[in-house]
């Protein structure tokens, strides 16, 4: 199959860890021998690009930190251009079928241009709430203004561009004939939320390398050491993970005098005032000694730093869609406390392969915490129990025997069509 993929990121240049999904997918794709293309954006790059098998030609519609009104201004250009770098590349891959992913901060108006010139043979895999989530500038012209007189000014303005955003919307209404849902959380949303019906979706489980995720051959974990527990979060540093609650957990057992060979490693990089948010909160309960800020790692490192710690902390408030992480700490022999919200449920199961504390609640996150440092059969459980999951369920080659499956039916289907 001619497999053309559109995504608003791709590696190296990444946000969160869907779209180092969508590389690993397209990988093992090409592996099979499928001859894949990428169009994505130019985010993390000076200018637009073509690279071998990939097109860093779209434009976001706004700054992923701070949105600035002036962005506005040249919309409809970069619309236009989008709509047109996407036609190009169409008709320059001739793909048998389009596979749409990260569509966050970009126009809806490029898959609608995918499947107008390629119809029927558009598969959409949704991990977020794009489909149905406002557009960036309608998001900011709603929001009031926090200065009054700003706010007299915004609302005067703001008909303008709502009015211009909200026509295009309606003429790019797409058909989602055919969705995969990375949860089953996110396919009750969708259809809830977004009016896709049951019947053009599907549930496929991401998956991660289970044979690159694996514990230490000597895992000096919890279960072996009862004096240490080295916590452990990666991922984007934005408000909705949650990341403040692991920190306010440390300060209760910190004050609560448990803190006592406890540790947290805090991995990556996010929306620069709540990086300072976290790193004030750490001074503010001198945890300076015990949490610590190691800023982004390289993909390839991190399966050896799981084996190094103990637990994952999982503290999302949003409703995730299905997170890789919590899978790979499982596939390393960690151990997981995590929220439950959105399709996290569908592995996270309290008391058999993690714990669970609800968003924001600190106070129980500090008492599961120091419930794991004191049981190491509780921990030994989590672990083996986690890991036998993610291998039964969550295997990344499981999850592409089931999008190849998909991918080859869509192009059969409309094969046959185009025959009769």
């Amino acid at each position: 199959m001619r497999v053309l993929f559109i995504s608003a990121f791709y590696p190296p240049q990444v946000v969160g860890g869907w779209e180092q999904l969508v590389h690993d997918i397209n990988e093992r794709l090409k592996n099979r021998g499928h001859i894949t293309h990428v169009l994505t954006s130019t985010y993390g790059v000076d200018e637009p690009k073509r690279e071998e098998g990939v097109d860093r030609l779209l434009t976001l519609e706004s700054d992923l930190n701070h949105y600035q009104p002036t962005q506005f201004v040249g919309h409809k250009r970069r619309l236009a251009e989008n709509l047109e770098n996407t036609r190009q590349t169409i008709e320059n891959f001739k793909p048998d079928v389009i596979f749409i992913h990260v569509m966050f901060n970009l126009s809806r108006g490029i898959a609608y241009t995918a499947e107008q010139l390629c119809p029927g043979r558009v598969v959409y895999y949704v991990a977020n709430d794009w489909p149905h989530a406002l557009d960036p500038h309608t998001a900011y012209w709603r929001d009031p203004a926090k200065n009054p007189i700003l706010n007299i000014a915004k609302q005067m303005l703001s008909p303008i561009p709502l009015n211009i955003v909200e026509r295009e919307n309606n003429s790019f209404q797409l058909k989602f004939e055919r969705v995969l849902c990375v949860s089953q959380a996110i396919k009750n949303t969708l259809a809830r939320e977004a009016d896709i019906p049951l019947e053009n979706m599907s549930v496929v489980y991401n998956g991660v390398e289970t044979d690159l995720f694996v514990p230490a051959e000597k895992q000096n974990n919890k279960s072996n050491n009862q004096d240490s527990l080295s916590l452990f979060y990666a991922g984007s540093l934005n408000t909705h993970k949650g990341v403040h609650t692991a920190i306010e957990a440390m300060a209760i057992l910190t004050k609560q005098s448990k803190a006592k060979g406890i540790s947290l490693t805090i991995v990556g990089s996010g929306h620069p005032d709540y990086e300072t948010r976290l790193k004030t909160l750490v001074k503010e309960n001198n945890l300076e000694n015990v949490v610590h800020f190691p800023g982004r790692v390289p993909r390839e490192d991190m399966p050896a730093l799981l084996q190094k710690h103990d637990v994952l902390i999982f503290p999302s408030i949003w409703e995730e869609p299905l997170a890789r992480m919590t899978q790979e700490a499982m596939a390393a022999g960690m151990a997981v406390i995590s929220t439950l919200t959105g399709g996290t449920g569908e592995l996270v199961i309290e008391g058999e392969t993690g714990l669970t504390f609800d968003p924001e609640d600190a106070t129980t996150l500090a008492q599961r915490i120091e419930q794991l440092k004191n049981d190491p059969e509780l921990h030994k459980k989590l672990v083996k129990n986690g890991r036998e999951k993610v291998l039964q369920q969550f295997d990344i080659r499981r999850m592409i025997d089931e999008i190849e499956i998909h991918l080859s039916d869509v192009v059969n289907q409309t094969s046959t069509v185009r025959l009769n």
